[in-house]
C-alpha cells in the first residue's frame, strides 16, 4: 500500500496531466457557420475572452458577439480596454444577432517577409500559462 503523501503526489500528477491535455486546431476547424453558442462549447469549451455584440443608441443589437480562444493577460487586457482591436494571436469565433456562429478564424503570424499566414496544425487552443524557460 502506497503512502499518503504518495497518493497525493500521484494524484497532483494526474490532475497535472489533465490539465495539459488541450483542445487541438483540428476541433477548432470543425466549428461551422450556423452553429450555436451551446455548440462551440461542446466542441471547444469555454471562451477565454467575450466580447459583447454591438448596442446602437436606440439599445438594438447590431452585432453579435465574439469569442476568443487562447488569450494571454495582454490579449484579454487588451480585449477589455479595446474591444474592437483583434489580436493576431487567438482563435475566434464571431456570433450574429441570433447568437450563430458567422465566421470563425485562427492565429495569424507574421513571416519575415512581411506576409501573414494562419497559425500552423496542432497548435493548441489554450497556451501554457508559463513562460518558456529558455528566456
Amino acid at each position: 500500500m502506497l503512502p499518503t503523501t504518495h497518493l497525493f503526489v500521484v494524484g497532483c500528477l494526474v490532475l497535472v496531466v489533465a490539465g495539459c491535455s488541450m483542445p487541438r486546431e483540428s476541433r477548432f476547424d470543425a466549428i461551422r457557420s450556423g452553429w450555436t453558442e451551446a455548440d462551440v462549447r461542446k466542441s471547444i469549451g469555454e471562451p477565454t475572452v467575450i466580447v459583447p455584440g454591438e448596442i446602437d443608441e436606440d439599445g438594438v443589437t447590431i452585432d453579435g458577439p465574439r469569442w476568443q480562444y487562447g488569450d494571454t493577460l495582454s490579449t484579454m487586457t487588451t480585449a477589455a480596454t479595446f474591444p474592437r482591436t483583434i489580436p493576431d494571436r487567438v482563435w475566434v469565433v464571431w456570433f450574429d444577432v441570433d447568437g450563430l456562429v458567422r465566421r470563425t478564424r485562427r492565429p495569424v503570424t507574421v513571416l519575415e517577409d512581411g506576409e501573414s499566414e494562419v497559425a500552423a496544425p496542432d497548435t493548441p487552443l489554450f497556451p501554457p500559462v508559463m513562460p518558456p524557460r529558455n528566456r
